[in-house]
């Protein structure tokens, strides 16, 4: 079992298993610790017939602001999928026995260094997962949509009637589309920005300067920036991740007065058609907020059979460690409800 930090074998670890992701490499992960999300780690594992590896972050559950300064630091660990989708990639034959070793190995090493449980947004794109889903207490949380990028004619036809009519419709009002590797940061930012504070967004998807910076200087070969512009001026921006099989719809924003030229619906179209291009398979366009919102709804414009289930899990390493947090949790803080359905039940 290895806790990999260094960026060049994390990477080359990561590219050795079949399938993978953005949300595995170093550079992404790196990104959400810019953001406060905790301390990057690749896991590693390797037995007779199977290797898993899995990217996380590492908290230190004494700062979390539930436990109102109560626990001691550096006592109780516990790891978390970056923001966005991950689990555990595998790579050889995936047996119940391995995983079993697997497993067991894994709790030993968490406990030696005090990690109670790991949380997981599992990766709708990455196969093989299912194996965990028993022993990860998999659960389904809602649904994401994504695009079938095969080609022009199959974006298109996949797309609902009134999704058509709307990328024509800003086409016919004169809506450019262009993209560029984030020389054009202040613009997004700007952009971004206004769009969290017109919907009222939790502080957390306020990403700071350095965050994007990072994005730019670090993650170029794997980032993409997207803008729609109308009379000159740029009134929508989307950032992509993307390698040479997956792209994902990462953050975006509209200005509202812009809001009728339908800018948003021809700037994935146009993404959609430059992913088909390079041959990428799938574009991931993800959720919405809460279930069945009309965020989800207008992703599901873009592809009408373009469901995925979003699987959450959790492993318990320490399940005593695990008990006394929720206990702690509730004696420190008189608003905490321990019924409610959360995973990682003592950050709820």
């Amino acid at each position: 079992m290895k806790f990999i930090r260094e960026r060049e074998e994390w990477n080359r670890l990561v590219k050795s298993f079949p399938g993978w992701d953005v949300y595995y490499l170093y550079e992404y992960v790196r990104s959400l610790e810019l953001h406060g999300d905790g301390v990057p780690v690749l896991i590693y594992w390797e037995g007779a017939k199977m290797a898993v590896c899995c990217a996380a972050l590492l908290q230190d559950i004494a700062a979390s602001d539930g436990f109102h300064g109560t626990l001691e630091r550096g006592r109780f660990y516990d790891l978390t999928t970056p923001y966005g989708y991950g689990g555990p990639l595998t790579r050889g034959e995936v047996t119940a026995e391995e995983i079993e070793l697997f497993l067991t190995e894994l709790a030993e090493e968490y406990r030696r260094k005090h990690i109670v449980s790991q949380f997981f947004r599992f990766d709708p794109f990455v196969e093989g997962q299912a194996a965990f889903f028993e022993r990860f207490e998999a659960r389904s949380f809602k649904a994401t949509v994504y695009m079938d990028l095969k080609n022009e004619e199959t974006i298109f036809q996949n797309m609902d009637p009134k999704n058509r009519n709307m990328v024509r419709k800003a086409k016919k009002n004169g809506v450019q589309i262009f993209s560029d590797r984030g020389e054009r940061m202040e613009d997004f930012i700007r952009i971004y920005e206004e769009t969290m504070r017109r919907n009222q967004a939790e502080e957390y998807y306020y990403f700071g300067r350095d965050y994007f910076t990072y994005l730019r200087e670090e993650c170029g070969e794997h980032l993409i920036w997207f803008y729609a512009a109308y009379e000159g001026k740029i009134i929508s921006a989307s950032l992509f991740f993307y390698n040479e099989r997956f792209m994902h719809y990462h953050l975006s924003g509209t200005l509202w007065e812009y809001r009728k030229l339908a800018s948003v619906n021809l700037l994935l179209y146009e993404a959609a058609l430059w992913g088909s291009q390079k041959g990428i398979r799938k574009l991931h366009l993800g959720g919405g907020m809460e279930k069945d919102d009309s965020l989800y709804g207008f992703k599901k414009q873009f592809n009408r059979k373009g469901a995925l289930p979003f699987t959450i899990g959790r492993f318990v390493a320490d399940p005593d460690a695990f008990e006394e947090l929720v206990k702690r949790r509730e004696e420190a803080d008189p608003a905490f409800d321990a019924t409610r359905p959360f995973l990682i039940t003592y950050r709820g």
